[in-house]
Parts: structure tokens; sequence; C-alpha cells
């Protein structure tokens, strides 16, 4: 009789390095009953390309498998669950603490601004970065890792923040009609897509 695999943890995780990366399925037969007549096989590739031996499940009862991983290096892992007649695949990806060499700096902020960078001084773009860095943590707090989109969301408030600098009062009047106004938007969409998953949900 067959043994196929059914998932029970998610297919994909997020961890970060030094924590368990939790794997749960279940065994079961041709009729979906479980059963433990075959021990799964499950093989882990690590970030660096490299396979680690042959990881074996704990059959915490019938059919139902557990294995902890402890993630060990940033980067993408995976893990193949095989039976002689089934697979399944999972993956999770773990990402280690910024340093604070890795924090963006006012020459990142330089480079984003771009040919506009040069109207600025140093010390107005360190103002700025401070300013919007203390804005961001109010917003996403404060973590041990520094993701990529928290870094682009950064970069692109201190961009706006400069650019409103030279409008005090947050108003184009309008080239439409020649007579109306323009009041931009207090929130920056792309900040927000970007900030979205990491914003804290204040209640109350």
């Amino acid at each position: 009789m067959a043994t196929l695999l059914a998932p029970i943890s998610p297919a994909s995780a997020s961890a970060v390095v030094g924590e368990s990366w939790t794997l749960r399925f279940r065994t079961v037969d041709e009729f979906g009953h479980a059963t433990g007549a075959v021990t799964p096989v499950l093989a882990v590739v690590l970030p660096d390309g490299s396979a680690s031996v042959p990881v074996a499940g704990e059959d915490v009862s019938i059919g139902d498998w557990v294995v902890r991983i402890v993630l060990a290096q940033a980067g993408r892992w995976t893990a193949h669950v095989s039976t002689p007649e089934d697979a399944l695949d999972m993956a999770a990806y773990a990402v280690g603490p910024t340093t604070p060499g890795g924090m963006p700096t006012v020459n990142d902020v330089a480079l984003y601004l771009g040919a506009n960078a040069g109207t600025w001084s140093q010390t107005q773009l360190a103002e700025v970065l401070a300013g919007e860095r203390d804005a961001q943590r109010a917003k996403c707090g404060e973590r041990a890792n520094y993701p990529d989109a928290l870094r682009q969301a950064l970069l692109r408030r201190c961009a706006r923040a400069l650019a409103m600098r030279r409008m005090p009062l947050a108003v184009n009047f309008g080239d439409a009609d020649g007579s109306g106004s323009l009041v931009l938007p207090g929130r920056d969409p792309e900040v927000r897509r970007l900030e979205g998953p990491y914003r804290r949900l204040v209640v109350g």
C-alpha cells in the first residue's frame, strides 16, 4: 500500500538565524488514514548549497511527524521530504542581525538622490536621515535584522522629506485650470507599501 505525504506546517517560513525551523507533516495511506508503515526521508539543503546528513523525524503519534532544524546560516533553506511513493518540499528564509555598519548612511541617501544630492549639504542629509529613521522606528519598531524593504522605505522617506523642504506648506498651486491648488498627500504610498508588513498595529 502506498504511503503518501500531507503537509501540516506551512510550505514556507521566515526566521532569525539561531532559531528552530519546525516542520510537521503526516504520512497517510491511499484512503487518507494515518499510517506509520514507512519512515519518511528528509534531506535539507543549506544556504551555502551544502546538503545536511539525512534528518530523522520524530513520530509524535501514528503518522504524525515533527522535525526541528536549527537555522545556523542566513539565507534560504530547503527541505525535501519523501517516501517511495510521494514527496513534498518546504523552504525557510533565515535572516541575521544587521550590524551598525549595515544601516543606511548619509552616503546611501546621496546615492539615492542621484543628481539632486549636490543641492543639499552633508549636515542637511544627516539631519533628515536621523529624523526619518526616528519616524520609521516609531511606526515599525526596532528589530535585530533591518530588511531591504525598510532600507528602501527609509531612503524614500528621506527623498520625500527633502523635497517637502522646498514647499514648507506642502502646497503646489494647480496647473490644471490655473486657479486651483493641489495639496500633497501626507503619506507616501510607496513608503506604506514597503513598511506595511513591519508596521505595528496600534490598538485603542
